[in-house]
């Protein structure tokens, strides 16, 4: 019979081990297996035994070492990733039914009045348009997001021609984009287009002159998406057939 009594063993980590653990070993081969575990998983001694994936422990490079309760004998470099169906199914088949991916997310959407942002039939930003950028800023340039992207599209009003409208639109979206790079936002995040008279959101049918300038004027506007990618978990697809 070996005994041991108040055996502590940290990993490199701070992790604990084992922690003022004290018991008997018998004889015969089945104990024999618990005590060679302990000391290799406890006081790193390598007494014949290797490893069955990372996180497991085996003594003639096949049979997985168990505790005396039937459970397998982890290592500490066991993990999810590394967990195998003979120690852990429950956790394997969890696993096994999802993957990860990556999915781009909407994190907001802002839409800016191009009467508040530009001069009158100009792409130089007001007083007012540069405190509204301003504010965008900070979430614009937060950390730990990854393969950001901010896509900024400029609409006109369809008050005169068509080419010269969605040249302005242009000039206008690359005005906001120039600004925010300015003020810290990566260039690279940054995609800008205009979109001139497209994409009205009023139609003003009926209206003349001052009436109809004001009345679209939800048209004439500058619109900011900023999205992200987010790495999330979704269910596999099951072969076909099944």
């Amino acid at each position: 019979m070996v005994e041991f009594r108040n055996v502590s063993k940290t990993y490199p980590n701070g992790t604990w081990a084992l922690k003022k653990v004290s018991f008997q070993i018998s004889k015969g081969d089945r104990m024999k297996q618990i005590s060679q575990a302990l000391v290799f998983v406890g006081l790193g001694v390598v007494s014949g035994l290797g490893y069955t994936a990372p996180g497991c422990v085996d003594n003639d490079g096949a049979t997985v070492v168990r505790t005396g309760t039937g459970d397998c004998l982890h290592t500490a470099r066991w993990s999810i990733a590394n967990a195998i169906a003979e120690c852990d199914p429950e956790i394997v088949a969890a696993r096994d039914q999802t993957e990860v991916a990556a999915v781009e997310i909407v994190l907001q959407s802002v839409r800016l009045e191009a009467d508040t942002l530009f001069e009158f039939d100009s792409d130089e930003l007001t007083a007012d348009g540069t405190r509204l950028l301003d504010d965008l800023v900070g979430s614009l340039t937060a950390p730990g997001l990854e393969k950001q992207k901010l896509q900024i599209t400029g609409y006109a009003d369809r008050i005169g021609e068509d080419d010269y409208n969605l040249e302005l639109s242009q000039r206008r979206a690359s005005a906001v984009r120039d600004y925010l790079v300015s003020r810290g936002v990566p260039p690279d995040y940054i995609e800008a287009g205009g979109q001139g008279s497209a994409n009205p959101l009023v139609g003003c049918e009926g209206e003349r002159g001052a009436a109809l300038v004001e009345c679209l004027a939800p048209n004439r506007r500058t619109e900011v998406e900023f999205s992200a990618m987010e790495t999330v978990e979704v269910a596999k697809e099951a072969p076909a057939g099944q």
